[in-house]
């Protein structure tokens, strides 16, 4: 997989990806492995906070994770005329923030929450007091054995992370108005992770642009990992190619 660095040539077109809450960059590899094979750079680095402890995440605000997003993107757009962002779950969130700020040429929202339930975020804040690490007893996966080495190694995750997730939808809520690019949300059919309506949502919220909406009738979640990814696959494909592809 080729991250954006320094030093290398200029392409045409660059995808930043962001993987989601207490996950990792593995999630998106076989999502980046398909925008690669259009030649398309990509950039898939960890949030801050994330691939090293939980008692790291539990450290880091939502800005800490924009920014790292942001200091991506930059990179990226070093080395690239054209570059879109594609974010799953609070990925996304953060992919519709900068879609604000940063004005990619293309935005992918994948399984992005709309909000976190207000009775999360309280007993979230509560339990945090006495246990600041929950164990990962069940985690949203894939079905197929293959693509299990792709979930993220984390077996705790911070309670007070819910906090700042609330916090980076309340946020993004109120910016997505303002969104100005084209966008793509998907969400997976069997997602129980977030809110039902989160697609829908975020659609109608955004009023300056085009926006797609892309259900797939067998995934939960983490979709770039679940049944219907080779669907998910080539409608991402066919969006992007809109969009960093010239004429």
């Amino acid at each position: 997989m080729s991250d954006a660095r320094k030093g290398m040539p200029m392409s045409r077109s660059g995808c930043l990806l962001l993987h989601g809450f207490s996950g990792s960059p593995l999630e998106m590899i076989p999502l980046a492995e398909v925008l690669e094979s259009e030649g398309w750079i990509v950039s898939n680095p960890p949030l801050a906070g994330h691939m090293t402890s939980p008692h790291d995440l539990a450290k880091t605000s939502w800005p800490q994770w924009v920014q790292s997003a942001r200091d991506a993107y930059a990179e990226l757009s070093r080395q690239c005329d054209r570059v879109a962002i594609l974010g799953l779950s609070m990925g996304g969130a953060v992919a519709l923030y900068l879609g604000v700020s940063e004005l990619p040429d293309a935005v992918v929202a994948i399984s992005t929450p709309i909000r976190v339930r207000p009775l999360m975020v309280r007993a979230s804040r509560a339990a945090s007091r006495v246990m600041p690490l929950a164990p990962v007893v069940f985690r949203f996966g894939p079905k197929d054995p293959g693509m299990r080495r792709y979930r993220s190694p984390y077996r705790a995750v911070p309670l007070a992370g819910y906090a700042e997730l609330a916090a980076l939808l309340d946020e993004t809520r109120r910016l997505l108005p303002q969104l100005r690019v084209p966008l793509l949300v998907v969400q997976g059919r069997r997602d129980w992770a977030i809110p039902r309506d989160s697609a829908r949502e975020i659609a109608d919220l955004v009023t300056a642009t085009a926006v797609e909406v892309l259900w797939l009738p067998r995934s939960g979640h983490v979709v770039t990992l679940d049944n219907d990814r080779e669907l998910f696959f080539d409608e991402v494909r066919h969006f992007l190619k809109r969009y960093l592809t010239r004429a």
